[in-house]
């Protein structure tokens, strides 16, 4: 009589942290089989012969009849249940279902590039009045008004950065090296004012 069959996965390990590039990436299922003909689901039941049934993450089960199975997945923890099948589509008496558990990770960035964002100055307002912007990127303040205005801001008495006057036509570049947050006025017309947040950049959040 034919030898009962048997397979485990070869990879990915248990706990393992695979890192992609982007949001979502592929990993390859490698299985290892013994006393096994894989065949495509359909006709009688034979001993010896059969494909396997993926399960990803309690979703919906895919037949494949190979021993290396690519896999789309997002980022994050994922359980992989490999169950084996007869031909006939019905459970293989005495081989259990083997599972594993990885992880997906997005590859750290190696060096953040700085962006410069622009700052409109009116006559009697900043354009956007609220801005995000991340460490070392810059922002440059451009007077279209009518007058001359600046910008600054101080956090606990301390000032975080001061444009000077700008004189109408003209503007000036803030870079801004640290993570901080606040209201930000120009001293010449001390009821126009805006807000800014300086975050972590991407490089600096992988840290």
């Amino acid at each position: 009589p034919p030898k009962v069959p048997s397979f485990s996965i070869a990879s990915p390990t248990s706990g393992e942290v695979i890192v992609v590039a982007g949001d979502t990436g592929n990993v390859t299922l490698t299985l290892s089989t013994q006393n096994l003909v894989l065949k495509n689901p359909g006709g009688l039941k034979k001993a010896g012969e059969g494909y396997f049934q993926v399960t990803v993450d309690d979703g919906t089960p895919v037949p494949y009849s190979t021993k290396s199975i690519e896999l789309s997945l997002s980022l994050g923890e994922h359980t992989v249940k490999v169950e084996l099948m007869n031909n006939d589509r019905t459970a293989y008496t005495g081989v259990g279902p083997k599972s594993v558990t990885f992880s997906l990770e997005k590859e750290k960035p190696k060096v953040y590039v700085p962006e410069t964002h622009t700052v409109v100055i009116k006559d009697f307002a900043f354009e956007p009045a609220t801005i995000t912007v991340k460490r070392t990127d810059s922002v440059t303040f451009e007077n279209q008004g009518a007058f001359p205005r600046d910008a600054t801001c101080f956090v606990a008495n301390t000032q975080k950065f001061d444009t000077k006057v700008i004189q109408p036509g003209a503007s000036a570049t803030v870079k801004f090296d640290e993570v901080f947050e606040c209201t930000f006025y120009s001293s010449l017309y001390r009821a126009m004012t805006g807000k800014i947040s300086v975050v972590p950049n991407d490089y600096d959040a992988s840290q």
